[in-house]
């Protein structure tokens, strides 16, 4: 296997950039999962390390080999894509095979292959089906097939479960999960959808409009983020981000239906009166009695009952945030609650860059 390194990389369609100088280096059998919105850059990323499309400037290199000016077939890379890119006409053992079929490997050879592969995928009593006759799942676990046979340097996943229902994208995470720390490859997962970034990644890349926000292992960058995008983007429901104010001494925030909130580490009187946006995620509120104190006053303005917990919609002021619960009280539309946080799960970010306040909060 390889490593796999970007130096500022960038590429633009015409007269527009939408890859902004990339700097990254992929470890030798790291499973990195690269997230963002649609249109980010996240997939355009991808197909340059893949050779399908060209690097506008910059370097791309797989192992101590530079690819820039490398067809695709010259990478050792192999790409597993979101509508499977199975040939209809072909059986699954066909389609898993062709590779080796066009190298003149001896059919012993591919035979003993694809059973190989087959029973890592769990798809032996397939092999004669064409891709009509199966399942999305089963189809994608064909095309992972056809990738896995040519033993690349690289295997390469765009959105591959896009197209799957809840209940089977969370039993393939677990799947192509498996396979990685089986084969030890090294893997770059692209994906829009953060539960999988989460859920599958050694180190996560979130991308916003053609750039890198933040790099780390999924905890890191769900305990630290370092941006109010990165903080919106990760996690199920989003953080909660409320506009504030720093204190004159730079001890606390104070902004609308929270009163002063002590900060951790103090911010310090130089930053006195900087306009800051305050995060707690929601699983860090709860609800406390009247009396009691509190974080936040907020009307909640209606509830979500998941089974095993709530979502608790409500609003402070003009703002709306969403409380995380396990406590089943009847509260009913309208009604105030008091919202408690331990000062350690908050989070501040400047309000004009949307930049974590690294020297301010304790999150």
């Amino acid at each position: 296997m390889a490593n796999v390194s970007m130096r500022q990389v960038r590429k633009s369609f015409g007269a527009t950039e939408v890859i902004h100088g990339i700097d990254i280096e992929i470890g030798d059998g790291e499973f990195a999962v690269i997230v963002g919105p649609s249109g980010c850059g996240k997939s355009t990323l991808l197909r340059m390390i893949a050779g399908l499309e060209a690097v506008t400037a910059g370097e791309v290199a797989i192992g101590d080999r530079v690819v820039n000016d490398l067809e695709p077939k010259e990478r050792d890379v192999a790409m597993v894509f979101q509508n499977y890119g199975l040939y209809p006409h072909m059986t699954a053992f066909q389609n898993i095979s062709y590779a080796l079929r066009i190298a003149r490997r001896s059919k012993a050879e591919i035979r003993e292959r694809v059973e190989r592969v087959a029973r890592i995928l769990g798809i032996e009593d397939l092999l004669a089906r064409k891709p009509s006759q199966l399942s999305g799942g089963q189809r994608q676990r064909v095309a992972m097939g056809r990738a896995i046979i040519r033993e690349p340097d690289v295997f390469l996943f765009d959105e591959p479960l896009s197209n799957l229902d809840a209940k089977l994208r969370s039993q393939m995470r677990v799947e192509i999960k498996r396979l990685h720390d089986e084969l030890k490859a090294t893997s770059i997962f692209v994906t829009h959808d953060q539960v999988e970034a989460m859920t599958m990644a050694d180190r996560l890349v979130v991308m916003n409009q053609g750039v890198i926000e933040q790099t780390g292992t999924p905890r890191q960058v769900y305990r630290r983020p370092g941006s109010t995008y990165v903080a919106g983007f990760i996690g199920a429901p989003a953080m909660n981000l409320l506009p504030a104010t720093l204190s004159d001494d730079g001890a606390a925030v104070e902004g609308r239906g929270m009163g002063r909130i002590a900060l951790p580490n103090g911010a310090g009187p130089d930053r006195s009166g900087r306009r800051v946006m305050l995060g707690v995620r929601p699983e860090h509120l709860a609800v406390v009695a009247d009396g009691s104190g509190g974080l936040l006053a907020a009307r909640l303005l209606y509830a979500e009952d998941l089974g095993a917990s709530r979502l608790l919609h409500c609003a402070v002021g003009e703002d709306e945030l969403i409380v995380h619960t396990q406590d089943e009280t009847g509260d009913r539309p309208g009604d105030t609650l008091r919202l408690a946080a331990d000062p350690a799960n908050l989070h501040l970010f400047d309000a004009e860059s949307g930049r974590r306040l690294e020297a301010v909060d304790g999150g």
